[in-house]
């Protein structure tokens, strides 16, 4: 299970939410409405999924999108999908980088 105590103590993550790719909240930390997220990463990871099988993309993997001030990184990892809040959008790399490579 990731940790998202110590996943948020990352500087540039200031959120982040742990869901099933149904969309039920199993956790959040940070100043975020969990429950909204991972209704919304749900929906949006299954329609993405089914959208890259059509194409045929394979198995979908992440997801990361950005405005100008904040960025989002979503990661499907095993039975659980990962939502992360990353500030500045800037960042969004470098957060990525260490959370594939098990920093969280």
């Amino acid at each position: 299970m990731i940790d998202l105590k110590s996943l948020t103590r990352l500087p540039q993550i200031k959120s982040a939410v742990l869901c099933d790719a149904a969309g039920g909240l199993r956790d959040a930390s940070g100043n975020i409405d969990g429950e909204a997220v991972a209704a919304v990463t749900g929906y949006l990871t299954g329609a993405l999924a089914d959208t890259g099988d059509r194409l045929g993309l394979g198995t979908l993997h992440s997801i990361s999108y950005s405005g100008r001030d904040r960025a989002s990184l979503v990661l499907l990892k095993g039975d659980v999908v990962l939502t992360t809040v990353v500030e500045p959008a800037a960042a969004l790399s470098t957060v990525e980088k260490t959370v594939n490579a098990g920093g969280e």
